[in-house]
């Protein structure tokens, strides 16, 4: 009988410690979303939990757009790019230069990445960032495409990316006559297909390499 009573002691436990560790990885991996949304002349994130963050707008400066995706939130205005980030409960801004004008955007849960008719803009939501890289005067974005943690764009005389953990644009240049032809991407992993060579980036390595 006592032997019976340790074992079912034992086995309760165990569940106990299972119970607790399986709660435990379900509040690490558990994502924060955030939205975004005007009140009068503020724009306001709304984390899941904790105070709103308020980022006021200035004299005759109006809200675009606005969107979200997990814990990062973004706002267009006339005049600037905001970039939010759940984790560190900020606003981040990014000053749009004169006659310089939005062209595309894409939200990743961790990835903002904004390209105008100057510049392509990337923001980081875990270091709550921007990084910005300008566009030659006869360079054209033909493709935006972005998975998991890693967006890239291509463009008539190279590649960008940005990554979710790794700072800065990564860039590589087209030879002469060198056209891309396709692009496969993972999470973490883009690889790109030209008519020379096969291009690779990483989400946690940064810059290209080329796959021989």
């Amino acid at each position: 009988m006592q032997m019976l009573s340790t074992t079912i002691r034992a086995t309760f436990a165990l569940i106990l410690l299972l119970s607790l560790g399986f709660s435990l990885v379900l509040a690490q991996v558990r994502q924060i979303d955030v939205l975004i949304t005007l009140v009068k002349d503020r724009v306001v994130a709304l984390p899941g939990g904790g105070s709103p963050v308020e980022e006021p707008l200035g004299v005759n400066e109006t809200l675009v757009t606005t969107g979200s995706q997990g814990p990062a939130g973004f706002a267009q205005t006339t005049r600037r790019l905001l970039g939010f980030s759940s984790g560190l409960r900020r606003w981040t801004e990014m000053q749009l230069g004169i006659e310089e004008q939005v062209d595309r955007h894409q939200i990743l849960p961790r990835l903002i990445v904004v390209q105008t008719n100057r510049r392509v803009h990337g923001f980081q939501e875990s270091r709550g960032h921007w990084f910005s890289d300008p566009l030659g005067p006869n360079e054209t974005v033909k493709q935006l495409r972005g998975r998991g943690h890693v967006i890239v764009v291509v463009t008539s005389e190279r590649a960008l990316a940005f990554s979710a953990f790794t700072g800065g644009v990564f860039a590589v240049r087209w030879s002469a006559h060198e056209q891309m032809q396709s692009i496969d991407q993972t999470n973490d992993v883009t690889v790109i297909q030209t008519t020379t060579r096969q291009l690779a980036f990483r989400s946690q390595t940064g810059g290209w390499t080329e796959l021989r």
